[in-house]
């Protein structure tokens, strides 16, 4: 059914990415006598082990507030962002948002640190502060949080899409570690865990290790006694390099799979050479030019070309989540015709939209706008994400 709800969405195209930010032109905004700007918040990590994520997150945010402010703003009202540092912690995290607080910004968006994301949300649930998130741990919106959402895909959906692959490519025999210390890392464990049975597979071998590990020798040493076809890393941050690197030396005849965590250059220009061949997963924005013709295309690419030509290179994941979070805010305001916490909470309730994600539909029981079809499985080739054969012909299916 959810299928269904994307596929009207993108027919109708209820918000290109050049309409989102069109103010006063529809009966939503008229009436609005809020006046000033309207204010959202950024918390993200500039400092600390998430800073290379994090400061992508800034970047994207900044892009849509200029494109939206160029096109008129939000009915007649310009965006202001306002930028805290949570220096990859939870508790600053927390002083960023009281901070934001006393700003009296309207609505907040980040952090791309789930501990830090979980450490805010009951913040805002007790200052009814409208939240859209862009780390990707369930526990934020399972259960509902009424002010809570998020834009990466949940860690469940990315964990069953690996394990569709897997299926897909025969594979029964699968050995999994993560990192005990990132709440992303543990929930994706978990759900990968739950589903195995589902789709055939066994976890052969199950290892476990901390954000701060440097040596995997014996980790690997597990994983190549076990049999396994294939390892799946549930990882964060800079530790995933080092995985990559030490999986390439241990020579194990397996694949290395990664989740959409990696789904940078962020991890594949530190990886080097040993990030050839990687499986990973991606939602729409890092494989934008490999998508079939079409609106989500065309959304991914109106974000990646300006970002493109003003840093430098194509945007990460990190950064199509936080610049998405931004205009689905942009269009949850426009459509209510008013700043109050309330008010947009009920619009994001009700919000389908193509963004560069993917196809976005909230409701008030799914407070994750995608769904399973909005990540695809790709490997690394030359440095890009280049979706699999399967995979390629998912998004044909779903969105040619």
């Amino acid at each position: 059914m959810e299928v269904n709800v994307r596929k009207l969405a993108s027919a109708l195209l209820i918000l290109s990415l050049g309409a989102a930010a069109c103010g006063g032109g529809g009966g939503e905004g008229e009436g609005d006598a809020e006046e000033g700007p309207i204010k959202l918040g950024l918390i993200t990590s500039l400092t600390g082990n998430y800073a290379p994520l994090g400061t992508n997150d800034d970047k994207g945010v900044k892009l849509a507030v200029d494109q939206i402010n160029q096109a008129g703003g939000i009915n007649g009202r310009k965006l202001e962002v306002i930028v805290k540092n949570d220096q990859t912690s939870p508790d600053q995290a927390a002083i960023a948002f009281n901070d934001l607080l006393g700003q009296e910004v309207d609505a907040v968006i980040g952090p791309v640190f789930s501990n830090s994301s979980l450490a805010v949300i009951p913040l805002a649930e007790r200052n009814k502060m409208p939240f859209v998130s862009t780390s990707a741990s369930d526990q934020q919106v399972q259960p509902i949080r009424k002010y809570a959402f998020m834009t990466p895909p949940l860690a469940s959906q990315v964990a069953e899409r690996h394990l569709q692959h897997f299926q897909a490519e025969g594979m029964t025999k699968i050995a999994i570690a993560h990192d005990t210390q990132s709440a992303y890392a543990v929930t994706g464990y978990n759900e990968t865990k739950k589903r195995v049975a589902k789709y055939g597979v066994e976890l052969v071998a199950d290892e476990t290790f901390e954000t701060t590990t440097s040596d995997f020798s014996s980790l690997f040493t597990h994983v190549r006694e076990s049999g396994a076809e294939a390892l799946l890393v549930w990882v964060t941050g800079a530790p995933a390099v080092v995985v990559t690197k030490q999986f390439a030396g241990a020579d194990l005849d397996m694949d290395l799979v990664m989740t959409g965590a990696e789904c940078s250059t962020l991890y594949t220009e530190p990886a080097g050479k040993a990030a050839e061949g990687v499986l990973l997963d991606c939602v729409a924005g890092p494989i934008g030019p490999h998508l079939p013709e079409g609106d989500l295309k065309k959304s991914v690419m109106e974000m990646a070309t300006p970002f493109q030509e003003r840093h430098g290179y194509y945007p990460p994941q990190f950064a199509f989540d936080a610049y998405t979070a931004t205009r689905v805010l942009a269009k949850a305001i426009e459509k209510a015709g008013s700043t109050d916490a309330d008010d947009i909470q009920a619009a994001l309730e009700n919000l389908t939209m193509v963004a560069p994600s993917g196809m976005f539909n909230y409701r008030p029981d799914k407070h994750h706008g995608l769904v399973l079809e909005d990540v695809s499985v790709v490997e690394v080739k030359d440095g890009e994400f280049v979706p699999t054969e399967w995979s390629a012909q998912e998004l044909q299916k779903d969105f040619g």
